[in-house]
């Protein structure tokens, strides 16, 4: 396959193209120099701008610091710089910010010289100068495209001349050729041939002689030119662009140089005085400018002791032993085992409050923002309560650091009060492990009510103050079983009738009791179960543990007293009406079940000589039993919130016997409940509607932990 033919190249004429170089050098030229002219423009306009906004800003700063200069400043006045004081290092934050804004102020002024005439003149100049580059490029470039010209006419005449030369060197070799073909033929005829060649040969050698001035002419200009376009570039166009810029980037140095500094000192007046304050500000400590308040007002000096002011009469001073009691006991040591007592019940309360609070704590991280407001509002409750134990606590050592200077032996009741504390605050801590570890509660399902902090009063009883001395408890106490019981859980004692037990200790739930069996076996036993032999019962009643679970309103079934069970007597046969404090699910038939409010009438408060803590009563109909912790007497014609004490002496809410002081406020509810045991536990497997959960503790009441079992006798026979 023949390959298409391809027209020649086309030739470019070497002054057009010369043309279009000089043409683009223009171009390029002029761009440069507008590119020059607008930055020398925005350099002009950022300074003007950044000048005005370095003034607002400066001015706004001084306004600012002015604005807090104004105000008092006698605060902290006397202290240094340096002395850690959070006034003065205010003050010089509030200094430092005036000056930063002088300094800005001094910028403004610095952006604001950029704008002034230099830099215009400085354009002015650059666009005279560009103008005068412009016009002499164009001229030598018009000078060397002459020369071009020329060149072109020399090379046009060398290429004709060439063309002519190359004809007659043609002719005159042919003329020569004819010539000697003629040399065999007519005489005449060679004759004219040698005419014709030796004309044809001189003016060949005319047209070389002419061919080789014009090639002559033609090289000399040819290198003429070539120099001068080389001169043009290296000498010429260097030196018209040099003129074209001036000293336009020497201004342009100083300029940039100027906006640099003019920041950088700003800011280096600045940093060193923050970082001056930065480091003074690093020793402000809540115990320096403590020091320093209270060496400024002495009305925080503590002041004298309060001293014991004599009567006009009396010149004794100190404390001093009276005569003793009938019991054996004297007034100061009465004080002692009060106050003993009361710093041991201040102990108790502030570590359950502690514990309370963790628990608190863990619950207000995982609840949501109602439910946390409300346990934020619970744990300042606590606080104040713990806050107002502690005080307590103070006055009661100091007044036992008293007797114990005036001779009184402290030691045995401080000893025995606070080894009960740690004996009950370690109950309740196991109790609360075990049933963790059962899995009936866990510390974000147990539903703590801390209502028993709210009301502590530091001038309460939390225990009740024990007739006896402070020695060891009578345990273990003998007793015989009433009724039957089958173990429901693994820590409860299975016991007959009959049977009799050794109780060992109190136990950690209301109306329970820790006892030991013939064979050894030791576990909890419904309290209304027993009944302790006479020789014991009193001893029974001594050995109250003051603040535990258990009231003495448990042994009404020993009592011994006439006058207590003369009351009896007569009030086991009481009519009334009772009002339910919280709602009640039957656990059996024989059971009266009620919702919170429901009014029941009262058919029997005791059953004989034992009052098991459950009464008999009748509600649209029914008729059953219930748990008399429950509710509330009603008496009639009188107000409803009247204590039911004055009307039912059977258990109920609040109740005391005659060997029992009177819970005073939320710090005996406290001691009589633990924290972790304010709620009635559901062992009978859920029985119940939602509507018998919890009851809430708002009412200030106190909840059986465990209910206790229904006695033989009202479960078959709930008639009377």
């Amino acid at each position: 396959m023949q390959k298409e033919m391809q027209p020649p190249p086309r030739k470019v004429k070497e002054t057009q193209e010369v043309k279009v170089a000089f043409s683009e050098q223009v171009t390029r030229l002029q761009n440069k120099h507008q590119l020059e002219s607008e930055l020398l423009e925005d350099i002009r306009s950022y300074s003007k701008q950044r000048a005005a906004i370095e003034k607002d800003y400066g001015q706004a700063l001084q306004r600012l610091a002015m604005q807090f200069q104004k105000k008092d400043w006698h605060r902290g006045k006397g202290d240094t710089v340096n002395s850690g004081s959070v006034f003065s290092v205010w003050r010089s934050l509030v200094e430092a910010t005036a000056q930063s804004g002088s300094s800005r102020l001094s910028a403004a002024e610095g952006y604001r010289s950029l704008t002034a005439e230099a830099l215009k003149s400085l354009r002015a100049a650059k666009e005279q100068r560009a103008k005068r580059g412009l016009e002499q490029l164009q001229r030598v470039q018009g000078e060397l495209v002459d020369a071009l010209r020329e060149l072109n006419k020399v090379k046009k005449r060398y290429c004709q001349l060439g063309h002519i030369a190359s004809v007659a060197r043609e002719k005159a070799a042919d003329a020569q050729a004819k010539s000697k073909k003629s040399d065999h033929g007519i005489f005449h005829f060679r004759t004219g041939l040698q005419k014709m060649s030796a004309k044809l040969n001189a003016r060949l050698n005319e047209c070389d002689q002419r061919l080789t001035e014009v090639r002559n002419e033609y090289l000399l200009t040819l290198s003429a030119i070539n120099s001068h376009h080389q001169h043009y570039h290296s000498a010429e166009l260097p030196a018209i662009m040099r003129s074209m810029d001036g000293d336009l980037y020497d201004q342009l140095r100083e300029q940039f140089t100027l906006l640099c500094h003019t920041e950088i000192d700003t800011c280096q007046s600045i940093q060193s005085e923050f970082v001056r304050i930065s480091k003074v500000s690093s020793q402000v400590t809540r115990e320096q400018d403590l020091q320093l308040f209270l060496q400024e007002s002495p009305a925080f000096t503590p002041t004298s002791a309060f001293h014991f002011q004599r009567a006009a009469s009396d010149k004794v001073c100190n404390l001093q032993q009276d005569r003793a009691t009938p019991e054996g006991e004297s007034y100061l040591d009465k004080e002692a085992r009060k106050w003993a007592t009361k710093a041991a019940k201040d102990y108790k309360v502030i570590t359950s409050g502690e514990r309370a609070m963790q628990t608190l704590e863990i619950r207000w991280k995982l609840v949501a923002d109602d439910a946390g407001s409300r346990v934020e509002q619970k744990m300042e409750e606590v606080k104040e309560s713990v806050r107002k134990a502690q005080i307590s606590r103070v006055k009661a050592e100091a007044r036992l650091a008293l007797l114990a200077s005036a001779g009184v032996d402290v030691e045995p009741w401080v000893s025995s009060a606070m080894s009960q504390a740690e004996e009950e605050l370690e109950r309740e801590r196991r109790l609360s492990e075990a049933r963790l570890s059962n899995g009936d509660v866990t510390p974000l399902e147990d539903e703590f009510e801390f209502t028993d902090f709210e009301d502590y009063d530091e001038n309460g009883d939390i225990f009740t103050e024990s007739t006896s001395g402070p020695g060891p408890c009578g345990y273990p106490l003998p007793c015989r079983v009433l009724y039957s019981y089958q173990a429901c859980q693994a820590d409860e004692l299975t016991i007959t009738e009959g049977e009799e037990l050794q109780v060992i200790e109190d136990g950690d739930m209301e109306d329970w009791l820790k006892a030991c069996n013939a064979a050894g076996q030791v576990g909890y036993v419904p309290e209304r179960y027993l009944q302790f032999l006479s020789s014991s019962a009193e001893g029974a009643a001594a050995c109250r543990v003051p603040g535990s679970p258990h009231l003495d309103w448990s042994f009404n079934s020993s009592e011994s007293s006439s006058g207590l069970s003369s009351r009896e007597q007569e009030s086991s046969h009481t009519r009334g009406t009772a009002r339910a404090l919280y709602p009640y699910c039957g656990q059996s038939a024989e059971e009266l079940s009620f919702p919170e409010g429901a009014l029941i009438r009262l058919l029997r408060c005791s059953h004989g000589d034992v009052d098991d803590g459950f009464w008999e009563g009748e509600l649209d109909g029914r008729v059953g039993v219930f748990p008399s912790l429950v509710v509330e007497v009603l008496a009639e014609g009188e107000d409803e919130e009247e204590d039911e004490e004055e009307h039912c002496p059977s258990p109920c809410p609040g109740s005391w016997s005659a060997h029992s002081t009177p819970p005073r406020d939320g710090e005996d509810r406290l001691q009589v409940v633990p924290q972790d045991m304010l709620r009635v536990s559901d062992s009978r497997g859920g029985s119940c509607s939602s509507a018998h959960s919890s009851p809430d503790l708002s009412g200030r009441r106190i909840r059986p932990a465990r209910a206790p079992p229904l006695p033989p006798s009202h479960r078959y026979s709930p008639v009377p």
